[in-house]
């Protein structure tokens, strides 16, 4: 089964943040660095965007209660939810 193309996509920026978020903890002035962390988190920011308003949300904190609880409507992981 394969994943959902835009869940890769958050897993990989999400790597490469805590990859660049270690380098600046040792580089905190690095100018390339620090480009590359804010490309990168505007990259994933975009596709976690994208995966809650087609799927629906990551975290309890991205549900909204006016909406209701609409992971009780999407598939659940053991039922290809995440692929």
């Amino acid at each position: 089964m394969q994943m959902n193309p835009i869940a890769k996509k958050i897993y990989e920026y999400g790597f490469a943040l805590d990859d660049a978020i270690l380098f600046l903890d040792t580089h905190p002035e690095d100018p390339d660095a620090l480009a590359y962390y804010r490309e990168i988190r505007d990259a994933y920011q975009a596709a976690y965007q994208e995966y809650e308003e087609q799927i629906g949300p990551l975290q309890l904190a991205g549900a909204d209660p006016e909406k209701g609880w609409t992971w009780l409507d999407a598939p659940w992981p053991w039922e290809g939810g995440m692929c």
